[in-house]
């Protein structure tokens, strides 16, 4: 819960590249670019991989992490320039052969974006750069669970009525915000067929910031009393989220009241538990942004109700992007990547 907007940052890098030759656009990462507009929700950007783009195929649709980030962001320093990603370009890569891959943009937000620093390629901070992006003003007036699920819907209408699916399956793949978005989108999309939830939540989010105080003083890190007062003071602001749940001028932890309200009043496993199509969670036990222990909730409710639609697999010892350092970095997504890809195609 409290690094939500760290979440997303950085997660896949292309490497220091010269100011001659950028990629920058769509199809310079493989993709096309398509455009809806919505009275309700604005322009809709998304895009779709080039690979055999007139073939009729399956669709594998990702909903990423939270933030307004662009998808690509170039970094232009003096005397060189970086280009940093926001999508999981191995994903895409690992799936476009047999599926339509897709993925949104956000709300107001461009495919790329340049930030521009003073520094040269020596003494450049990616992190901070990146950290201190402003997100645009339609984002925050945009941004909720509501607005990823009923974009998203338009978007599957759209590309099935320009006859892009070949009738068979609709994997909506969520990372991080995203592995929140997608229990809601299966319930509300009865052609989804079926659920990945990566880092996602299992109780209500504002549920960590608790767990989180009450851990730290189990550990002696700070007392009982002081766990006790702070909760106070989360639960009163989380009261007012509540209070004002379309408020986009408020903001908690780098986010409007009207992104944290819309997630809140939907906690994934009240809607996971609901789906009878096949779902595949992967948890990382060592994640401090998706704290295992709401997640894990998830399997003993789905236990309790005898249900056989959940493949539950944690990632021991791995971090928010299932890295485990005591493991091989370099395999780390490519595992995950192809374990998604056995478990659809049973």
């Amino acid at each position: 819960m409290f690094y939500l907007r760290a979440g997303l940052l950085l997660s896949f890098i292309i490497s220091l590249t010269t100011l001659k030759a950028q990629p920058v656009k769509p199809a310079d990462h493989g993709l096309k670019e398509f455009t809806l507009k919505d009275v309700k929700l604005g322009v809709i950007r998304f895009y779709v991989d080039t690979v055999n783009i007139k073939k009729k195929k399956p669709f594998f649709i990702e909903i990423n992490g939270s933030g307004g980030l662009p998808l690509c962001i170039f970094i232009k320093g003096k005397g060189f320039g970086s280009i940093y990603n926001t999508s999981n370009e191995q994903l895409r890569a690992a799936t476009q052969k047999d599926f339509h891959y897709i993925i949104l943009g956000k709300p107001g937000t461009l495919f790329c974006d340049t930030i521009k620093t003073n520094d040269d390629a020596t003494h450049f901070d990616a992190h901070r750069l990146i950290a201190n992006y402003k997100f645009s003003a339609e984002y925050t007036k945009q941004l909720s669970l509501n607005w990823r699920v009923a974009a998203t819907k338009k978007v599957i209408t759209y590309l099935i009525n320009k006859g892009y699916w070949d009738g068979t399956k609709i994997a909506a793949y969520g990372y991080s915000e995203g592995g929140q978005v997608v229990p809601s989108l299966a319930v509300a999309d009865k052609r989804i067929t079926h659920v990945i939830d990566v880092v996602g939540s299992g109780l209500n989010q504002f549920y960590d910031g608790i767990m989180a105080w009450r851990v730290k003083a189990a550990k002696g890190e700070i007392t009982q009393q002081q766990a006790q007062d702070s909760i106070a003071i989360e639960l009163k602001r989380i009261k007012d989220i509540y209070a004002n749940p379309n408020n986009t001028r408020l903001e908690y932890l780098g986010h409007s009241y009207k992104r944290w309200a819309s997630f809140g009043l939907n906690p994934p496993f009240e809607k996971l538990r609901m789906l009878n199509i096949p779902i595949y969670m992967i948890v990382a036990t060592a994640d401090e942004s998706s704290p295992i222990y709401g997640l894990d909730y998830v399997q003993l409710d789905f236990i309790r109700l005898g249900k056989k639609n959940l493949t539950y697999e944690p990632c021991v010892g791995c971090d928010h992007y299932l890295n485990n350092p005591d493991a091989d970095k370099s395999k780390a997504h490519t595992d995950y990547n192809a374990k998604v890809l056995k478990w659809l195609s049973r």
